[in-house]
């Protein structure tokens, strides 16, 4: 192992999962349960067959922008396709397309109870010999295409207009559009390639609100899963690399993953207090771990009492102050249970903190600040965005940090009691529902910990 960093994870419980965990052991680089939440994430695909089938019904379709969701009525081409009713029929001919019959093939198609949504796993050995993670849209709109043609029978000979529908029921006014058109019936959680903003953000392309979904709104659960997307992104687009490595690490495993037991002490220790009582808390763990000390430049100590503090070790000590971050909004959020205070947090315990060190920088250097700030502001005036659940974590007003913002407002709108005009049970209520079929994203923290169990035995 390239750090000598140790840790030791505990859930929300507070109970010990692991203890003397190598850093590299929790990376997205190296952990298998991380690995297989970004293959998953990259290679499915989610249908909306209830939708399909209604719009199909009512000859709406084609539509290009979220204020035109009708753009296209023809309901004298609506055809009576029982999709719902075909469905297993539907998602045989589609695993029979996509599946490989000579290699490897493990492709999954699933049906969620009720038949209305299906759920596309493409073989991995397509998405390897694949330039993108663009196949969940791409080879699932071609083999729903030819499956429900050939269910229904639609040919350009047997009903010509019925071939168009299909494709446009499907994708849309693509490729003239960029990309999809808003709410279409075949989606992913991550966004197709080209409306992705910058080079290795691919894995921030996703929903805040999907997130807590797949969390089933537990906070603790929906800060594992953000952490290991937003790092993810980190080490792909380079910001995790060499010099910053371990910054980023130890962020994550303290600040995502509960290292140490930082965050959760320092939610204890204020549950009744407020953000700058978790900053003074904050101070003192540092102190009491001997991460930072009483002395920098002179004089150290002025005449009023006020002390400045200095650090041999800024990473741990950004890790510790990204962790006291995290506890800041749980504090703050669960007393008010209100998400749209988490901007207010980022500023306010970022000005507390660097005041409270006597000039230590805050958290991630000035970028939570910045968040805070612009959040505050776009989020609160006369052209507010609406809610941060709506928000991707690539989104032009929380990208600009070094993956810790996200775990903080996963877990705003995890405590949030239906305040956000944009809640997840409305913007997200298929990835409730996932659970049903998929155990991937129960008890990550667990996971993510017996992963790197199985690292250590083998070092």
């Amino acid at each position: 192992m390239k750090f000598e960093d140790k840790i030791d994870i505990y859930d929300d419980q507070g109970q010990t999962l692991a203890e003397d965990l190598p850093i590299e052991t929790l990376s997205p680089l190296n952990n298998p349960y991380m690995i297989r939440v970004l293959n998953f994430l990259k290679s499915t695909a989610f249908v909306n067959l209830r939708k399909i089938e209604n719009m199909i019904r009512k000859g709406t379709f084609g539509f290009s922008s979220a204020s035109r969701q009708d753009e296209i009525k023809m309901p004298w081409h609506g055809r009576n396709w029982e999709i719902i009713e075909h469905a297993p029929a539907i998602a045989d001919s589609v695993r029979d397309k996509l599946k490989i019959h000579n290699g490897h093939d493990d492709s999954n198609i699933q049906l969620l109870s009720g038949n209305d949504v299906m759920i596309i796993q493409i073989p991995s050995q397509r998405m390897q010999s694949a330039s993108s993670r663009d196949p969940p849209y791409t080879l699932t709109a071609v083999a729903l295409g030819q499956a429900i043609s050939e269910v229904f029978n639609i040919t350009p000979n047997t009903d010509p207009d019925g071939v168009n529908i299909i494709k446009n029921v499907l994708v849309g006014r693509y490729p003239q559009t960029v990309g999809f058109h808003p709410d279409n019936p075949i989606f992913s959680l991550l966004r197709p390639t080209s409306l992705q903003e910058g080079l290795g953000t691919g894995f921030k392309t996703v929903t805040i609100n999907h997130i807590v979904a797949l969390a089933e709104k537990r906070t603790f659960d929906a800060v594992v899963l953000t952490s290991i997307l937003d790092q993810a992104s980190q080490f792909e687009m380079g910001n995790a690399l060499g010099w910053f490595e371990r910054y980023n690490l130890l962020g994550l495993a303290y600040q995502g993953l509960n290292g140490d037991r930082v965050v959760l002490d320092l939610i204890e220790q204020n549950k009744e207090g407020t953000v700058g009582d978790v900053v003074s808390s904050l101070i003192r763990i540092g102190l009491e771990d001997g991460i930072i000390k009483s002395g920098r430049g002179f004089p150290h100590k002025l005449f009023s009492g006020y002390r400045s503090y200095s650090t041999k070790d800024y990473p741990l000590w950004n890790a510790y102050t990204c962790a006291g971050l995290l506890a800041a909004t749980i504090v703050n959020v669960g007393g008010s249970r209100a998400a749209q205070s988490v901007s207010s947090v980022f500023s306010g315990f970022s000005d507390l903190c660097m005041f409270e060190s006597g000039g230590l920088p805050d958290p991630d250097c000035g970028r939570i600040m910045g968040v805070g700030l612009g959040l505050t502001k776009f989020s609160h005036d006369e052209g507010g965005v609406g809610g941060i659940g709506a928000l991707t974590l690539d989104h032009n007003l929380i990208r600009h940090s070094s993956g810790f913002v996200s775990p903080c407002l996963a877990a705003a709108m995890c405590l949030d009691s239906g305040t956000q005009l944009y809640r997840p049970e409305v913007t997200s209520s298929v990835f409730f529902r996932l659970k049903e079929v998929l155990p991937l994203f129960a008890n990550p923290l667990k996971k993510v910990v017996e992963a790197a169990e199985e690292i250590k035995l083998s070092i």
